[in-house]
């Protein structure tokens, strides 16, 4: 009987130990997939360039344009962020939150997630 303590010390470890695998995982998951989004969006806006490229004619990029795009897909994916265009490049960032599965329940808070993506419009 005087192990039991020892045990169930160890196993509080054990379990604390693959939460926070498990959270952390989770984490670079949410991450990643913020990321995927904020590129796409990015992506998104760029092809909002008027303009033909047939005769070596420069695409135009209305930052109106860019931007709505972007945000509208951001929209489409359920996410919050933010639209910057400057010249011919859009950045987008995109703000998430992961909910922690096995360390939530015993306390630890959501948390935030935040990644950045940009595609620049290539000219002549």
């Amino acid at each position: 009987m005087k192990f039991l303590t020892w045990y169930v010390m160890i196993f509080i470890v054990l379990v604390m130990l693959a939460g926070l695998a498990t959270d952390s995982l989770g984490k670079m998951q949410t991450l990643q997939q913020a990321l995927t989004i904020a590129q796409s969006a990015a992506r998104a806006g760029t092809n909002a360039a008027t303009g033909t490229s047939t005769n070596g004619d420069a695409f135009d990029l209305s930052t109106q344009m860019a931007a709505t795009a972007a945000q509208n897909y951001l929209a489409s994916a359920d996410v919050r962020g933010t639209v910057s265009v400057t010249g011919d490049t859009v950045s987008v960032t995109v703000n998430m939150t992961y909910e922690p599965h096995m360390l939530g329940p015993i306390g630890l808070p959501p948390i935030p997630v935040e990644a950045t993506g940009s595609a620049r419009l290539i000219g002549n």
